[in-house]
């Protein structure tokens, strides 16, 4: 029988409806808030789960909170000794929005046997470093949804909407080296994809799927801004951002060099406090074990 136990952090939006639930009456086995104030409290909460042997864990959050636990699990070498469920209760929910999951449906995730099926995720890692040379590698992540690069630092402290982010960015000059060959352009941003959405619904195709084992990297090419503008106001009323000037590799491994140093990112968490100029992607033998509803 599965030993279930809810890790709760709600955005801002979604908090008074997680209070209601918890402050009356709804029973749930086992829940707990993660503490603002407490960076590492996630983590904290992540060990206690595996110390006492939870099976399932739901995640009540967004992207961001879903990628904190995967990559705690990850780190602590226990992916697989965990099943995860996903309420969406974050900013941009990108990976619920593509398997339908409903915030409405947090009680099935309860049940010893949940209506749906178990998904095997793929697991993708992103490290980074000075250059090539050199043989220190300054940080590294994995995501479950998305990682790229090309959103300058400053703009993502400030907190801009997408439209100001693409104004801000600035063409980047890029080789990128696979098993299949060698791409080199100039190219604004480039997105490496296991899933098809990112930064709230926006997509370039809406049918790639977390559990293919592959990674799709979309390249956006430094071209007029106004008319990319336009194509995001677009993507913004649902339509697709691929265009036949956007270039797009499929791979299970990929590197990166680039001319000025960038400021990776993985499933919209913050980015290192400094930034590189070579980045390495690939997808992991590890998968990630997820409740979804079809």
């Amino acid at each position: 029988m599965a030993s279930v136990f809810h890790l709760m952090n709600p955005s801002l939006r979604q908090t008074p409806w997680v209070s209601a639930l918890t402050n009356f009456g709804r029973d749930l086995s086992q829940w707990a808030l993660v503490t603002r104030q407490h960076p590492q409290h996630t983590e904290t909460l992540l060990d206690w789960a595996l110390k006492v042997k939870v099976t399932r864990l739901v995640i009540w959050g967004g992207d961001g909170t879903l990628h904190r636990v995967v990559k705690g699990l990850w780190k602590r070498g226990a992916l697989d000794k965990m099943e995860l469920a996903l309420v969406p209760a974050g900013t941009c929910n990108d990976l619920a929005r593509y398997y339908g999951l409903s915030k409405e449906s947090w009680g099935r995730w309860e049940a010893v046997s949940p209506q749906g099926r178990l998904a095997s995720l793929t697991l993708a890692h992103l490290s980074w470093k000075t250059s090539a040379q050199s043989s220190v590698i300054d940080g590294e992540d994995v995501f479950v949804n998305n990682a790229g690069f090309g959103r300058p630092c400053p703009s993502f402290e400030k907190k801009d909407p997408p439209w100001r982010v693409l104004f801000s960015m600035n063409p980047i000059g890029v080789t990128a080296r696979w098993d299949a060959g060698t791409l080199e352009g100039r190219y604004y941003f480039s997105l490496a994809a296991l899933a098809p959405f990112f930064s709230g619904g926006l997509y370039f195709e809406p049918n790639v799927s977390p559990e293919e084992g592959l990674l799709r990297f979309y390249f956006v090419p430094a071209r007029n801004k106004v008319r990319l503008a336009v194509r995001l106001l677009r993507g913004r009323l649902g339509r697709s951002l691929f265009d036949s000037k956007i270039t797009k590799l499929t791979t299970t491994r990929l590197s990166i060099d680039t001319d000025v140093a960038v400021w990776p990112q993985s499933d919209g968490e913050p980015p290192p406090l400094t930034p590189s100029r070579h980045l390495e992607f690939r997808v992991l033998p590890e998968k990630v074990k997820l409740w979804v509803v079809h």
